[in-house]
């Protein structure tokens, strides 16, 4: 019985893999480009070869357009591990000869906890899944040649590193940028809440989300954390791209009414 159940694991995870890759290959920079207000010309066009993977290095051309501004106005990365968030941001931001605000970058390295009892996820969003070793990203980092004053790292669980010591000391400033790579429906919650309640995301910030298609709309994942946090703070979001389909989804909102905040 053991066996049969680890197999039928393994077909689950391996499809829903095989699934996930198809969209990537469906979804270049050509097909998703004309969805959108945003006209690169062909040499930024070319910058994003990577096509899907490369969804972050259009954010800072988002935030030359829709962004608050303000000297003081951060970045807020959650799930860095692999360095990808921090790589696509700051190749994005130099492309365009914009100045890269400080980031908070956030990661407990040990991988997804678990979700909140009840709510689905994908067979491939076990405890641990993602994990990757401190130093890796050090190096990459390194790598970046990104200055140390213009970063922040905060190694442990979100619910841990996010605190509100922190914000009255003026160490977290309002945010320009939030980026999720949470995958789950709790961290992602718990991420929002902090965001919102201690007034970092506020009218003029943009939210993107790495994994808004993995699970079913609004029921789990990052989709049903944002809607539930628009709700509970009477807040207002416009789309400002979609890039893939189920399950593989970039978003990018501008949020256009904090509501309490």
């Amino acid at each position: 019985m053991n066996g049969t159940k680890t197999m039928i694991e393994w077909l689950k995870r391996k499809w829903w893999m095989h699934r996930f890759g198809r969209v990537a290959r469906n979804w270049p920079v050509e097909r998703f480009l004309p969805t959108t207000d945003l006209e690169l010309s062909e040499a930024e066009r070319n910058e994003l070869p990577l096509g899907l993977y490369a969804w972050r290095q259009l954010v800072p051309w988002y935030i030359a357009r829709f962004g608050a501004g303000g000297n003081d106005e951060q970045i807020y990365c959650f799930g860095v591990a692999h360095g990808d968030t921090v790589s696509g941001l700051v190749t994005g931001f130099r492309n365009r000869g914009m100045k890269i605000p400080h980031m908070q970058l956030f990661d407990s390295f040990k991988g997804l906890p678990a979700e909140v009892p009840g709510v689905a996820a994908p067979p491939v969003w076990n405890i641990g899944a993602y994990s990757a070793p401190r130093a890796d990203f050090n190096q990459k980092l390194q790598a970046l040649n990104l200055p140390k004053d213009r970063y922040s790292v905060y190694e442990g669980w979100f619910k841990d590193t996010l605190d509100v010591q922190l914000v009255q000391s003026r160490v977290f400033k309002p945010a320009v940028y939030v980026d999720i790579d949470a995958d789950l429906y709790g961290s992602t919650l718990g991420v929002l809440d902090f965001m919102f309640s201690n007034k970092l995301i506020r009218t003029g910030t943009l939210i993107g989300y790495d994994d808004w298609g993995d699970t079913d709309l609004w029921t789990a994942g990052e989709s049903r954390a944002h809607k539930e946090i628009m709700v509970k703070y009477g807040a207002r979001c416009a789309q400002l791209f979609s890039w893939g389909e189920p399950p593989d989804i970039r978003k990018l909102f501008l949020v256009v009414s904090a509501g309490q905040n």
